[in-house]
């Protein structure tokens, strides 16, 4: 039984880090996803590309878009960072 339990709590490990989405994507996704799809004029895939490292401009940004208002610092933060593709 402690091994059959062993082998659920691992699988379950795995699960987490081998298949959930980052906080930062998720939280992209939620709120930011509606205007930046593939089809928008500054599409993630821009973003991603335009502010690679520059997690602070992204920050800048998030300030003046309408959608963003709603966020919290902590929120737009992990955002900025995923997106800038630094932790």
């Amino acid at each position: 039984m402690v091994r059959y339990l062993c082998l659920i709590a691992f699988t379950l490990l795995l699960i987490q880090l081998g298949f959930s989405k980052p906080e930062g994507q998720i939280l992209f996704e939620k709120n930011c996803l509606k205007c930046h799809g593939e089809n928008s004029r500054k599409p993630l895939s821009y973003l991603k590309r335009e502010y690679k490292g520059k997690p602070d401009e992204i920050k800048e940004l998030a300030k003046r878009c309408p959608w963003a208002r709603g966020l919290s610092d902590k929120e737009i933060d992990i955002i900025s960072k995923w997106l800038a593709g630094v932790k």
